[in-house]
């Protein structure tokens, strides 16, 4: 089935009666309003999410969307930070922004009796931010401080050095999301409003809200923000991401002489999120690496004692995303993991059993039994449906589709998804325990960069503390 959105069909049985129900409006000015009820507690919660997400960074300016969504949170030209945090306390709300790889996200929950006054909190905070020079000063000084202990965290050394490899060098999304100390130090408050300017077109934007609201009752809360915010405000950026460009396959390292724990990441590139395939291979994962009895953590951990747990996924991303192994060893133990987890690979390509395809059926259908609980939960499951233009009842033909394969079908998923002998592998630990692999090992620093071409960052990653 081609995952272009649609509206879900009738539900008549018990989980179709339980999956959220999406009602979708566009607005005045071109913003694009998908709501969702939940009536048990008295509160709302919005997401407004704009093209401001840390692939539109040119590469001197990385860094810069997740700064802009920190410094979206320190006023408005009517508020100081004090005065904004004091109005949302009196309100009883709560407002955050964040940054992903394509969107940048204020939130909002806030009680339904005071509605009203937080929300147009929100819009201050998303069109009139404060952008003081003091506030930008201190926000820069405590970024620059964590890009200068970045070392420290041998799990976020991986993390980051995952990315570069799978990502490639010449995208924003092949390096932290807190930028370089070269280009935070070079950014500046003028920078950091041009950025935001360029994101707030409301063609591109889009609205989720969970609270006891209808549709229309929704989009009439949410006339303030049309009146406020014109479609021609800004013209559409031409902006325009650069592919990703993985390294090649092979054994990577972070050296860390000293540590007692290394952190191993091992995958490869995978399919974007609108691929036909997408909703099955967490399904077909699930035995693999997706949850406490998988074969990957019954290896490594219940049968070896290697690591306190393993998991294996596809990361969902419009553009393309990746698969990954993701866990801590006992250093002494690194080589053995990847051998372990190599093997376990291979073998899976020929499928699940029949056992372990029935407790996959069984525990994603008890999952979306309990999942739209909360509102926190509609608005996630919002978010993502419209985030990646999926089906309203995506989950529902997940089970529909798992339903009629048999573990020849999975296996044939997973030999067209899972790539053995394509891998990266990437430790972040004692080179000196992947001696025994009698496979080549190319050092990386700090951020992930060959150490060849890493001398302008002065990184070596040796020099870090042990994990």
């Amino acid at each position: 089935m081609k995952l272009d959105r649609r509206t879900a069909p009738p539900r008549s049985g018990p989980l179709e009666a339980r999956l959220p129900r999406i009602v979708r409006r566009t607005l005045d000015n071109g913003l694009a309003l998908a709501t969702c009820r939940a009536s048990a507690t008295p509160e709302t919660l919005i997401e407004i999410s704009v093209g401001g997400g840390r692939s539109r960074e040119r590469l001197d300016e990385l860094g810069l969307a997740s700064l802009v969504a920190k410094l979206l949170q320190e006023g408005t030209r009517k508020h100081t930070t004090v005065e904004l945090v004091d109005a949302l306390d009196y309100l009883g709300a709560s407002l955050h922004a964040a940054v992903d790889e394509d969107s940048l996200t204020l939130s909002l929950r806030a009680l339904d009796r005071h509605l009203g006054p937080s929300l147009e909190l929100l819009i201050d905070t998303l069109l009139e931010p404060r952008f003081d020079a003091l506030d930008f000063e201190r926000v820069r000084t405590l970024r620059l401080a964590a890009l200068r202990s970045r070392g420290e965290e041998a799990a976020r050394v991986a993390d980051r050095a995952w990315d570069r490899l799978l990502e490639g060098p010449l995208t924003s999304l092949g390096h932290s999301a807190l930028g370089t100390q070269a280009t935070i130090a070079a950014a500046s408050v003028a920078r950091a409003r041009a950025f935001h300017e360029r994101s707030l077109d409301p063609r591109g934007a889009r609205v989720a809200l969970v609270g006891n609201w209808s549709a229309d009752e929704a989009a009439h809360w949410l006339d303030p923000l049309v009146r406020r915010w014109p479609s021609a405000l800004a013209a559409p950026s031409g902006f325009e991401a650069l592919p990703a460009s993985a390294a090649a396959a092979g054994l990577y390292c972070v050296d860390r002489p000293l540590a007692a724990q290394t952190e191993l990441r091992i995958g490869h590139r995978a399919v974007a999120a609108s691929h036909p395939d997408w909703l099955l291979l967490a399904a077909m994962n699930y035995p693999l690496g997706g949850q406490f009895s998988s074969r990957l953590n019954l290896n490594l951990r219940e049968q070896r004692g290697f690591t306190y747990g393993v998991h294996s996924g596809f990361e969902a991303r419009r553009g393309g995303g990746s698969f990954t192994v993701g866990l801590a060893v006992q250093s002494r133990h690194t080589a053995e993991s990847i051998r372990e987890v190599r093997r376990e690979l291979a073998e899976y390509l020929a499928g699940p059993t029949d056992a372990e395809l029935a407790f996959t059926r069984e525990a994603l259908e008890q999952g979306l039994a309990r999942q739209f609980e909360t509102a926190s939960a509609r608005l996630s499951f919002v978010h993502t449906v419209e985030h990646f233009g999926w089906p309203d009842d995506y989950p529902l033909e997940r089970l529909r589709r798992l339903a009629a394969l048999a573990p020849a079908d999975l296996a044939e998923l997973a030999r067209a998804h899972l790539h053995p002998s394509d891998l990266r592998v990437l430790a972040v630990g004692p080179r000196a325990e992947l001696e025994s692999l009698a496979q080549a090992v190319r050092e990386l620093d700090l951020d992930g960069a060959p150490l060849a071409d890493a001398s302008a960052c002065g990184a070596r990653a040796s020099v870090g503390p042990p994990a």
